[in-house]
This record gives C-alpha cells, sequence and structure tokens, in this order.
C-alpha cells in the first residue's frame, strides 16, 4: 500500500501538458528544433520522453491496483472504467464538431471514414487519424488526434501483467526483472523482432512496444520490491538526475534512460512536496483529459489561426485544461465509482 497524498498526481499533469509543449514544435510549419532535442543532441524529444515517464508511472501504480484485485476480472474492469469512458466522449464531440470545419465535395456524412473514426478508435488498436476534408490545409496535413496512438501500448501492457496476478511476490520479482532485460534488448538491438510475424498484424510496431514496455516494467518491478519503503531514496533522486544527464551528454540516453530514468520518476513521485502533492485533490486527476484533447485542440486551432509555436502552445494549453477539468469531474470522476461496483 502506498500513501495517496504524493506527487504522481503533479507528475502526470506536468507530462501531459508537456506533449502539448512539444507538439506545438511538429503542428507549426516551422524549421526550430524542440528545446529538449537541441539540449538532448537530438536522442529524445519533450513528447517522447513525457510519454516514457507516463509508462514508468503506470507501471508501477497498476502493478499495485493487480495485486488489490480480487480477482482479473475486476482489474480488468477497473482499466475499462479508467479509460474509455472518457475517450467515448473525446471521440464523439470529435465527430459532432467535424462536420463544421469539413472542407470536402458533398456532405461530410457520405464518407465512410466519418462513420469509422468513431469505432475504429474506440477499438484501440486498428487507429484511424484522418477524415477526408478534415485539416487539409494545416501544416500538419488531416491528422485530428495523434496523440491517440499511444493508448493500445498502454493497454497491451496492461493486459501483459495479468499472468502476475498469481504469481507470488518472489516469483514475479525474478519475471518482472527477466522481462525488463529482455525488452532493454530487444529494445536496442532487435527492436523489430516478430514485428511482421505477429504484433503488427495487432498494429503494433515492435520499436515502441519494446521501448514503452520496458519502461512499463521496470515501473511494476520497482513496484513489486516495495520501491516505496527504500529509505535511500532521496539519494537516489540526486545521484540518478546526474547520471542521466552525463550519460545524455555522452550520447547515451537510449541505454541509461532505461535505469536511471524509472528510479528517478518514483522518487520525486512518491515524495510529498508542499503544493505540489495537493494538486489532484484541489483540480482533480486531469492529465488523462489533457492528454486525449490535446492534440485535437491544436490542429481545431491552426484550422483556424495562424500561430506560431508559442501561440500555439499558450492557447492550447489553456484550452486544453478546461476540457480536461469538466473531462475529469463530469465524466472520470463519476466513471471510476463504478469501480467499487464490480461484482464477480
Amino acid at each position: 500500500m502506498i500513501d495517496k497524498e504524493n506527487n504522481f498526481d503533479f507528475l502526470r499533469l506536468l507530462f501531459s501538458a508537456l506533449v502539448i509543449v512539444s507538439h506545438s514544435y511538429s503542428l507549426t510549419d516551422n524549421n526550430k528544433d524542440e528545446i529538449f532535442l537541441v539540449i538532448s543532441n537530438g536522442q529524445i524529444a519533450l513528447g517522447t520522453f513525457s510519454v516514457k515517464c507516463f509508462f514508468i508511472i503506470s507501471g508501477y501504480l497498476i502493478f499495485i491496483s493487480l495485486k488489490r484485485s480480487k480477482n482479473l476480472l475486476e482489474y480488468i474492469w477497473k482499466r475499462i472504467v479508467r479509460i474509455f469512458p472518457a475517450l467515448v466522449v473525446v471521440l464523439l464531440l470529435t465527430m459532432l464538431f467535424l462536420p463544421l470545419i469539413y472542407t470536402g465535395e458533398g456532405s461530410i456524412f457520405s464518407h465512410w471514414d466519418y462513420w469509422s473514426y468513431f469505432y475504429r478508435n474506440l477499438g484501440l488498436y486498428h487507429l484511424q487519424y484522418n477524415v477526408e476534408g478534415i485539416f487539409e490545409d494545416n501544416p500538419y496535413l488531416k491528422s485530428i488526434n495523434g496523440s491517440l496512438w499511444t493508448i493500445r501500448y498502454e493497454f497491451t501492457m496492461y493486459l501483459s501483467l495479468l499472468l502476475f496476478f498469481f504469481f507470488q511476490r518472489k516469483l514475479s520479482q525474478i519475471v518482472l526483472l527477466l522481462t525488463f532485460g529482455g525488452l532493454f534488448v530487444l529494445a536496442n538491438f532487435a527492436p523489430h523482432f516478430l514485428n511482421s510475424a505477429i504484433f503488427s498484424k495487432f498494429f503494433l510496431d515492435t520499436k515502441d512496444l519494446y521501448d514503452l514496455g520496458c519502461y512499463f516494467i521496470a515501473g511494476s518491478f520497482l513496484a513489486s520490491v516495495n520501491f516505496e519503503n527504500f529509505k535511500y531514496q532521496k539519494a537516489l533522486l540526486i545521484a540518478c538526475p546526474i547520471l542521466l544527464i552525463a550519460a545524455t551528454k555522452m550520447g547515451y540516453f537510449h541505454y541509461a534512460g532505461y535505469f536511471l530514468l524509472p528510479v528517478i520518476i518514483l522518487s520525486f513521485g512518491l515524495s510529498k512536496t508542499p503544493y505540489l502533492k495537493s494538486i489532484g485533490q484541489n483540480f482533480g486527476d486531469i492529465s488523462y483529459g489533457v492528454y486525449i484533447y490535446g492534440f485535437v485542440v491544436q490542429q481545431s486551432l491552426l484550422n483556424f489561426f495562424d500561430l506560431g509555436i508559442y501561440g500555439l502552445m499558450f492557447s492550447s494549453l489553456a484550452i486544453t485544461m478546461v476540457f480536461a477539468y469538466f473531462s475529469w469531474h463530469l465524466i472520470e470522476k463519476r466513471a471510476l465509482k463504478l469501480k467499487t461496483t464490480f461484482k464477480a
């Protein structure tokens, strides 16, 4: 059991906002490199960094949730009510909005890709990013909600943890450690192993699956060894960032990140920093809403206005926060109450 008073809500909100910051560079028509790419000498973008951190936190918290679940159906049900209600609403709102900005020939309702947008994206795996006649003049052509791609990888990791429900703690630790080692090798030395044979059939790219899976499993492993009780967290929170910065300067982020970043993120997440620890209580856990609304808000703004990087960044952050706030309080928070109604 971990103390509910911690920095995780702040971190998730921070990383979801940083994804919007990162997209502000790629979605506008400019030749300016994102600051994180410059600092890391091209090794990692801010959005990619944020997604990795998301998977670390998710792996840690979801493994704890698995061990608290009474059975596998309860565990799956908790994952469903966390992901799908808000996703259903953002997809429905998007479909209501698309006819207002449609610029194609005829009626948008006569295009099958308009109707398929909802159910394909709700299915998580065979995603549909475009609808004919939408965002065709935007700098980043046509894509409506490019952020949705990570959800299928996260849901895949949720399913991959099912086996650990039956393992005792010691066995879980051993298997998680071996899995982490295997994913590390695959991510760095064989990123396309079994891609065409198995995973591409589920629209999963093994390069992303092994990479994000490695971070997710790292978080789960630290949960299995009760990292929250490790007495040297503060020392690690000083030493590991220094080591990671040094490794990045030498061009080794892609190796060192798997080992150092989970320790950094979880050490800070488990801390109780004044003001930061109460963000979730004061505003709600709005990070998921920020993540799933951010991209479509940015593309919509670019559809109407000629915005630069910073204009798009600040306006989209402000608008997305409003959508995310209402998503949490009207949809997600209420849906989470269904967790306790499950009987199996």
